[in-house]
């Protein structure tokens, strides 16, 4: 199942909008205040895992679950968020109907909520699919904490092995790395890393940011070798996956994304201001035309 297209009836600023989604990579990109965020918490925010898939019980390495949180994605005010006010479609390639969701109003609560149009029963809301949303919390560092936790068994040998060899490659070091501790604090979970010259205490935001997104990766590739039968690929999106990160890198990490995309069967979406995603991001789609032409 992918996602191909999504047309926001209304939503705040979007006014009768319409947008293409690829079948791998999506760039968000605009103006500070365009809105980029809230187009991937409305594309995030169709999705769940329901109580009788199996897959919900799972946790991502990442922090938080496959159901995106409400509250990272969106920011509501109960006199510009009204009932009624939001509806938006997103449209699939086989095997799923549009599926519609409005905002209606939330009981006890001066806030809306977003449901399936036309549905109230539990059980309607939303789409069964795996989603990992990382919000801009997974920018906080790590050194404003008041209390972190460390774990050095959340990976397997495998994925450690595999990790370290991302984490150099996407970061363009050579460094070797001694170890990879998982950190937990109130506002994230990420991974950090430790060297012959340095600890993970003196881990940049940058290998911050990339441990958060390399853990969401391997999130994925354990739902998509765990369940078989059940998994059928997820969506991950990044708001601003550039942050803190230097252009040549943020081009790697570009690149693992897309095998990763292809490996998996994920639909990954980004918000961005790099022109240097943007220009590798062109080339790509520059790519996918000249193919396509050429099998015609």
């Amino acid at each position: 199942m992918k996602i191909t297209h999504i047309h926001i009836e209304r939503f705040r600023g979007f006014q009768n909008e319409d947008f293409e989604v690829g079948s791998q990579l999506t760039a968000i990109a605009g103006q500070n205040g365009t809105q980029k965020s809230t187009l991937l918490g409305i594309v995030t925010q169709t999705f769940t895992l329901k109580p009788e898939d199996p897959m919900r019980a799972e946790k991502p390495l990442c922090g938080g679950s496959y159901i995106s949180a409400f509250k990272d994605k969106f920011r509501l005010s109960p006199i510009f968020d009204r009932p009624k006010g939001h509806e938006w479609t997103i449209s699939f390639d086989i095997g799923v109907d549009d599926f519609t969701v409005e905002s209606i109003k939330r009981t006890g609560d001066p806030n809306v909520r977003f449901w399936k149009k036309g549905a109230r029963q539990e059980g309607d809301g939303y789409i069964s699919f795996p989603t990992i949303f990382l919000s801009l919390k997974r920018l906080v560092p790590m050194a404003e904490e008041a209390k972190i936790i460390t774990d050095d068994t959340l990976l397997t040998p495998e994925e450690l092995s595999e990790f370290k060899q991302l984490h150099n490659k996407i970061l363009i070091v050579q460094t070797p790395i001694s170890s990879a501790t998982t950190i937990t604090s109130k506002n994230k979970q990420s991974i950090g890393v430790s060297t012959e010259l340095y600890d993970w205490n003196q881990n940049s935001m940058g290998q911050d940011n990339l441990g958060k997104i390399i853990l969401a990766l391997f999130s994925f590739k354990r739902l998509h070798d765990k369940y078989p039968q059940q998994y059928k690929g997820g969506i991950l999106a990044i708001d601003e996956m550039d942050a803190t990160m230097y252009p040549a890198s943020q081009v790697e990490l570009l690149k693992i994304l897309r095998k990763y995309a292809s490996k998996l069967n994920l639909q990954i979406l980004f918000t961005t201001h790099s022109m240097s995603l943007l220009k590798v991001m062109d080339d790509l789609v520059q790519e996918v035309s000249k193919q396509e032409e050429t099998a015609k």
